[in-house]
């Protein structure tokens, strides 16, 4: 079954031609983080999909849930297409109702039949933390939005608490507009200097259900201990004590400081034990399990179903394409 990617409103043709991990500035916006950088990683290993900016007459075409309303536009333009799929990957918003099957970013919100759980890639251009700096904590960091991060940890308060213990806090962090394409001040990819991370969500954050669990297996990966707040998708992938530090807010931050601080050899099974989780989540076991979704068990769902679905069902709402 052929599959086709589709993004809009941007330059394809320079697209293309980008490295995630060289070009991760490109990749900050949800539909470029998702439906471009899979692309370029199932590309790179030779998978046969094209990225385009027009949906097919037939086939899969997996498009991020931001730009439904341009795929749907592109679906007007077609003469009378069969067997067409649409594949949405769901992110941080609502489900799509009007997708066959969704992608969604934990185990949690998939069911296995119309909704099925891929992990996010890790941070592209992941550089990891210096061994040389040990198993001290001078330097803890939260990288992504400011809105994704509770307002504590974004005080005076915070940083000259921290600052009494001899840690330096660094916000890698811009506001989120939703148009951000690039932005010079971030260094996401760069753990070199850093000893821990923190990720705790505010309390109003829209649907922490259905948030993913890359900042767990980016600490992973980047080889430092993580202070993250209890989101079901880094409950569903704990195994053991190890896996993170889980803080609820101010209060259990400030305790979980003084415990990396004070018993270095919890910081130093913590980093050992993430090389060994990291393992099941670098690109190429993501793209395994995009190529197993694609080749495997999409296909398999809906010679189940025998037909129709969401797009049998759009079909009959549409005009006809304009003369």
């Amino acid at each position: 079954m052929p599959v086709t990617f589709f993004l809009a409103g941007a330059d394809l043709d320079r697209l293309r031609g980008l490295d995630p991990d060289r070009d991760w500035r490109e990749l900050q916006l949800g539909e470029r983080a998702w439906v471009l950088q899979t692309w370029l990683r199932l590309a790179a290993a030779g998978y046969p999909a094209p990225l385009a900016a027009a949906p097919p007459a037939a086939g899969l075409v997996v498009f991020h849930a931001k730009q439904r309303r341009e795929l749907l536009g592109g679906l007007r333009a077609l003469q009378a297409p069969r067997g067409l799929t649409l594949v949405a990957i769901r992110g941080d918003i609502k489900p799509v109702r009007t997708a066959d099957f969704e992608v969604v970013q934990n185990g949690r919100s998939a069911d296995g039949r119309r909704t099925h759980f891929v992990p996010h890639w890790p941070q592209p251009g992941l550089v990891a933390r210096d061994p040389a700096r040990g198993d001290r904590l001078a330097r803890l960091a939260y990288k992504g939005f400011d809105l994704n991060l509770h307002p504590y940890f974004r005080s005076p308060e915070w940083r000259g608490w921290l600052a009494a213990r001899g840690i330096e806090w660094i916000a890698d962090s811009v506001p989120y507009d939703g148009r951000r394409a690039a932005d010079p001040t971030l260094a996401w990819p760069d753990f070199r200097d850093v000893d821990a991370v923190l990720a705790v969500r505010p309390a109003d954050v829209p649907r922490p259900g259905s948030k993913p669990a890359t900042k767990l297996y980016n600490a992973w990966h980047a080889g430092v201990p993580a202070l993250l707040s209890p989101d079901p998708a880094f409950a569903e992938l704990r195994q053991s004590p190890l896996d993170y530090l889980e803080v609820d807010g101010p209060e259990a931050a400030r305790a979980a400081v003084i415990r990396l601080q004070e018993e270095p050899d919890l910081y130093r099974r913590m980093v050992e034990h993430g090389r060994v989780r990291a393992a099941e989540f670098t690109v190429e076991t993501i793209r395994r399990r995009w190529v197993e979704l694609l080749d495997e068990t999409l296909p398999a769902a809906i010679a189940a179903r025998g037909g129709g679905g969401a797009w049998s069902w759009l079909r009959s709402l549409l005009p006809g394409p304009r003369s």
